[in-house]
């Protein structure tokens, strides 16, 4: 029996995932779209882990599991969000769909192409933070005026296809961690749950959102 099947299962459910998804907000039940995004990022965990696990580590595992992620990550998260907030306010809410959607699948093109190079990091926003950010925010029943959340999407979308590092927590990383851009993003999250603290969740991927920015920009600072 060929033991690449376990790993591609996993994948296949990270996909199957995104698509229920997809099929959920379209029946208006974003919510259970975007626990569908978690599942996914539950799976694209346990794949990766399975295939080195058996030793079937492979560029075909590779490749599928950036078709399952642009679909569970990148097409499933903007539509809910579409879906939930932005239906019906004509041709321009096609333009944060767009944006979040289509640089994702650029995001994991590139990713695929830098593979051979190890650098400890992400260049870019991994597009299972993006994901779980819009599934959080949806979950957390956080609301934010139309314009802030179109705009966010298309910033988001940037993001991923930019040349800001995250830390990617696997152990030895050559990025360059500030103490004090942890500390600001602390300060904020803090403030955001004395706010609200039923978004907590949401909360967490937003620091990491902007723990990218705030540390690649002291990065720049310092090395000026």
């Amino acid at each position: 029996m060929n033991k690449s099947i376990f790993p591609n299962l996993f994948t296949g459910s990270n996909l199957a995932f995104g698509v229920i998804g997809i099929t959920l907000s379209a029946q208006g039940e974003t919510t259970y779209a975007a626990i569908c995004v978690l599942l996914s990022l539950l799976a694209d965990g346990l794949d990766g882990r399975v295939a080195r696990a058996l030793g079937v580590s492979g560029p075909f595992g590779r490749e599928l599991d950036s078709l399952a992620d642009v679909v569970g990550f990148g097409v499933a998260p903007a539509y809910m969000l579409y879906v939930k907030e932005l239906y019906g306010l004509g041709w321009y809410a096609y333009v944060p769909l767009l944006a979040f959607a289509v640089l994702g699948a650029f995001r994991l093109a590139r990713f695929n192409i830098m593979t051979e190079e190890v650098h400890g990091y992400f260049q870019g926003l991994p597009i299972p933070a993006a994901g779980c950010l819009a599934a959080t925010y949806v979950l957390c029943g956080v609301m934010v005026p139309q314009i802030v959340l179109m705009v966010s999407m298309i910033c988001v979308g940037i993001l991923m296809v930019s040349e800001v590092k995250y830390p990617d927590f696997k152990g030895h990383s050559s990025l360059c961690i500030q103490k004090i851009a942890i500390g600001i993003v602390g300060l904020l999250v803090v403030l955001g749950l004395i706010c609200d603290y039923h978004a907590w969740a949401v909360l967490l991927f937003a620091g990491y959102v902007l723990f990218g920015l705030i540390n690649s920009a002291l990065n720049l600072v310092i090395r000026k």
